[in-house]
């Protein structure tokens, strides 16, 4: 009785019936370690693991995936690897090296037709398979890990898209999706994926992705290495910076000196944060350890706004608005700024890809009446101009950024786009400004200075930075800003039938 208990208990039966190779290549009976055993106890429906290496989480997956095919009926999971060489060597020296140890392989009728697959038959016609594989597989599965994503968005983004379009959605909803990997650049849909999650927090619905982080900290060989004296003053600047151990420090150092002391590949093989696992691809603008310091809201999202403080009578407000076509692609995007503070503050953001640029007018009216009148500066590059035309109509001129050649809107160009980030970079690496938009700092960690010199759009990027741009010309705004003695205090009412009457129904309405 005893020992069918134990096998009722997944965490047991995990750590006592299945067999691995440790590192010496010694076959040993599989124990979770203490990064393993963390994630088990905190897994959601949909989980993305940011992880540095030698954590055994690829292992680990693989046993728990062999575990269910072999005790619960009806279960199919799918596990893919970033290619099919890597898809084989999981298959044969974890999955299958595990099955041929495993000591209850007569209770099973195996089907091993296929090389990457087993499919157990539990005697009463029901069967269970796990599948290992390079790619997603048609057919419907309650389980699905992948493995390394982040070098299969980096090296095949179009399979990277197939996978997260084809095969995470066939997962039902009470299904597990896991997806970990170490990082491989600052863009890609892996990067976009995890600092979505982390920033929003714990998911509130099954479909929504939790956000895991298991930096080198969690490597149980950390505790056994011995203390290095003597170290590179660069070694003891780190170590102060993220407050580590001298046994810690001593660890990262022999990986550090095992890359050949290539800091940008010990912090993608062995981040001790986040930013750190993405950081050194490309020469960026923002610097990480700024965008670090943001202190990020969820905001009140109200349709495509989000607000994350209401107006102030006698504040002064400036709102930068990127036009797009508004056909799936670039989205519109404002973003307004509070510029009384010592500490110019974003306050509100707005963002749709599918807005056309006249009726983008009235959200830009709307925003800019909710915070004290603002004064709006929409880009007048393409689309501006009919964005702008519209706004002449239906917000008061004189609110509306003119420039010395008395061209209404900003001009995005190769001689002020720079000018433009630079400034805010600035102000954000000098840490001078408020940016509490998760969406905002995403853009900012992307954005290199390759970005610098190109004003075209490209189907094939992933992030526009349009809410950035906004940002930066709203930013802009700082040098033509209204007078406090001039700045109004007037707010709208919305029930006056001459107001509400200029308001398309298709926009969204700021409420206040």
């Amino acid at each position: 009785m005893e020992e069918l208990k134990k096998l009722k208990d997944k965490t047991w039966r995990v750590n006592n019936l299945y067999t691995i190779k440790d590192k010496s290549a010694n076959l040993i009976s599989f124990k979770r370690n203490r990064a393993q055993e963390d994630f088990a106890k905190n897994a959601h429906t949909r989980n993305i693991i940011l992880k540095s290496r030698q954590l055994g989480f690829t292992t680990d997956e693989a046993i728990s995936m062999l575990d269910d095919a072999l005790f619960t009926p009806s279960m199919d999971s799918l596990f893919i690897a970033q290619d099919l060489d890597t898809a084989k060597d999981i298959f044969s020296n974890k999955i299958t090296l595990a099955w041929d140890n495993y000591k209850l392989k007569a209770l099973y009728e195996v089907n091993t037709e296929s090389a990457r697959q087993y499919k157990f038959g539990f005697g009463d016609g029901s069967k269970s398979s796990i599948t290992v594989d390079s790619s997603g597989r048609s057919g419907t599965y309650q389980r699905l890990h992948i493995t390394e994503f982040a070098k299969v968005c980096r090296d095949y983004p179009e399979k990277a898209k197939e996978i997260f379009t084809g095969s995470i959605p066939a997962v039902p909803t009470n299904g597990r999706v896991d997806i970990e990997s170490t990082a491989m650049s600052s863009e890609g849909l892996f990067h976009d994926l995890f600092w979505e999650a982390w920033e929003r927090g714990e998911p509130t619905l099954p479909t929504e992705f939790k956000a895991h982080f298991y930096n080198w900290q969690w490597d149980e060989e950390v505790q056994r290495t011995e203390v290095i004296k003597e170290l590179p003053r660069e070694m003891r600047d780190y170590q102060t910076l993220h407050k580590l151990t001298d046994q810690e420090i001593s660890y990262f150092f022999i990986k550090w000196n095992s890359l050949n002391r290539d800091w940008k590949e010990t912090k993608r093989e062995y981040p001790t944060t986040p930013f750190e696992a993405f950081e050194g691809s490309g020469a960026k603008v923002f610097d990480w350890a700024a965008i670090e310091r943001f202190v990020l809201q969820q905001g009140e999202k109200h349709g495509d706004w989000i607000y994350y403080d209401q107006p102030k009578i006698g504040n002064n407000y400036v709102l930068g608005a990127d036009i797009a076509e508004g056909v799936g692609q670039d989205s519109s995007a404002c973003v307004i700024w509070n510029l009384t503070p010592v500490r110019p503050r974003i306050v509100a953001i707005y963002k749709n890809n599918r807005i056309a640029p006249d009726l983008f007018a009235y959200e830009i009216k709307n925003g800019a009446e909710k915070y004290q009148m603002a004064l709006v500066a929409p880009e007048r590059n393409n689309h501006g101009h009919s964005t702008i035309s519209k706004l002449k109509d239906i917000y008061q001129e004189e609110n509306i950024y003119e420039d010395e050649k008395g061209k209404y809107g900003w001009e995005t160009n190769l001689v002020s786009k720079p000018k433009m980030f630079f400034d805010l970079a600035t102000a954000v690496n000098n840490d001078l400004v408020d940016v509490p938009s998760h969406l905002i700092a995403s853009e900012m960690r992307k954005y290199d200075k390759e970005n610098l010199s190109t004003n075209r759009f490209d189907e094939n990027v992933t992030q526009h930075y349009d809410l950035l741009t906004a940002a930066c010309i709203g930013f802009q705004m700082k040098n033509h800003r209204k007078k406090p003695q001039e700045a109004t205090t007037y707010i709208p009412d919305w029930s006056d039938s001459k107001i509400s009457s200029t308001i398309p129904e298709s926009t969204t309405h700021v409420g206040f």
